[in-house]
C-alpha cells in the first residue's frame, strides 16, 4: 500500500530568458530557494547548460532515485536506448526517472548505451518532450510542486490565464490495490487548462504507440505490467462538469456548506482487453478557482489540496494536488 503524499508549492520562480540554459538557470535556482525548507524533499544533484543541458534532482537525504531533466541542443551521435527509442528533438524539455539511481552526474546522454546514474534499473524513460519556443517564451516562469516521492516541474504566465505546461516524475501512478508505480508525466505543449475538459483532454488516449524522445500527444509513461509503456486518461469529463465556473450548477462545489469535492483520474494503456488499471496519484479534478496557486484547507488550517495554477486570476479545468488518497 502507498504512503499518503504531502505536496508543497515552490511559487513562482524568477525567469532570466528564453533560452535552454536560462530556463535550466531558472529551475536551479527556484531548487535552491527551497533547499533548506524542511517541507521540501529534493535538491538539485547536478546541472549542466552546456552540452545536452540538464538537472539531476536527488531527495536531500541521498537516498536511491534520481529525476533528470535534460535538453538536447543539437542530436546526441547515440541514442541511450536507456531513455531514449529514437533521437530525440532537440531545444525540447524531457524528464526520466530512475527510481533506483544513486550518482549526482549522468553519463552516456550522448551514446548510444551505457549506464547513465548509476543504477539504471527500472527507468522509466523520456515522456514527451515539451518545446521551449513554447513553455519558455517571455512572461512565463518555473515553479514546482514537490513530495517524498514525486516532482511535478511547471512553466506558467501568471498574467496569461491558461498558458500553463507541465511535466513530472516520481511515484506518480497507483494500481488498485493502492500500489505505487514509477512513471513520468508530460503534457508536452498542452496547457493545464485541458485537464478537466471534453472536447480536447491534455491526456487524451491514442492508439498510436509513443517512442521516447518524441514530441507528441501528451502522455504518462510507465513501466507497470511491462517495461516502456504509455498511458492517458480514460475518460473525458462530460459536460463539463470538471471545467465549470464555481457556483450553484457547479458539481464539484457546495458554497453553502463550504465543501469541494476531487476526483480521480483513471488511466487507460494500449493493451487490449487490460481495463482500467490505474489512476493517476493524488493529482485530481477538482472545482474552478479565481486566484493563483489557490489552497483548500480543513481545519488548523491545513492544506488539504492546491491547484496546479500559477495564473493570478486562477481558471477551470486545471488539476489539483490533493493530499490524501483518491
Amino acid at each position: 500500500m502507498s504512503a499518503t503524499l504531502t505536496w508543497f508549492s515552490s511559487g513562482l520562480g524568477t525567469k532570466t530568458g528564453t533560452t535552454a540554459a536560462t530556463l535550466i538557470t531558472d529551475l536551479v535556482a527556484l531548487f535552491a530557494t527551497k533547499a533548506a525548507d524542511a517541507n521540501f524533499s529534493w535538491v538539485v544533484a547536478s546541472s549542466s547548460t552546456v552540452g545536452p543541458l540538464y538537472i539531476v534532482l536527488k531527495r536531500k537525504d541521498g537516498s536511491a532515485g534520481r529525476i533528470l531533466l535534460v535538453i538536447w541542443a543539437t542530436a546526441p551521435a547515440g541514442n541511450n536506448a536507456a531513455i531514449l527509442d529514437g533521437t530525440p528533438a532537440t531545444s525540447t524539455l524531457y524528464t526520466a526517472y530512475f527510481p533506483a539511481g544513486n550518482v549526482d552526474t549522468p553519463s552516456n546522454l550522448t551514446a548510444s548505451s551505457g549506464t547513465i546514474l548509476g543504477d539504471d534499473t527500472g527507468v522509466v524513460k523520456v515522456g514527451t518532450g515539451s518545446v521551449l519556443t513554447t513553455i519558455y517564451l517571455a512572461n512565463i516562469q518555473p515553479f514546482y510542486f514537490d513530495s517524498a516521492e514525486a516532482v511535478l516541474t511547471g512553466f506558467g504566465n501568471p498574467g496569461g490565464g491558461t498558458i500553463i505546461y507541465m511535466q513530472g516524475a516520481g511515484n506518480l501512478v497507483v494500481d488498485s490495490a493502492d500500489n505505487a508505480y514509477p512513471a513520468v508525466l508530460s503534457f508536452g505543449t498542452n496547457t493545464l487548462n485541458n485537464f478537466g475538459t471534453l472536447a480536447s483532454p491534455a491526456l487524451a488516449w491514442s492508439a498510436t504507440a509513443q517512442t521516447a524522445g518524441s514530441s507528441s500527444s501528451a502522455s504518462i509513461r510507465t513501466n507497470y505490467g511491462v517495461s516502456n509503456r504509455v498511458y492517458f486518461a480514460a475518460w473525458a469529463p462530460s459536460g463539463g462538469w470538471a471545467s465549470s465556473v464555481v457556483g450553484a450548477s457547479d458539481i464539484m462545489t457546495d458554497t453553502a456548506t463550504n465543501k469541494v469535492w476531487f476526483v480521480p483520474m483513471q488511466l487507460l494503456g494500449q493493451a487490449k482487453g487490460e481495463g482500467f488499471v490505474l489512476k493517476l496519484r493524488q493529482i485530481a479534478y477538482g472545482p474552478g478557482t479565481v486566484g493563483q496557486f489557490v489552497a483548500y484547507n480543513t481545519t488548523g488550517p491545513v492544506v488539504a489540496a492546491r491547484q496546479i495554477n500559477s495564473t493570478t486570476v486562477g481558471g477551470n479545468g486545471f488539476p489539483w494536488a490533493v493530499n490524501f488518497k483518491l
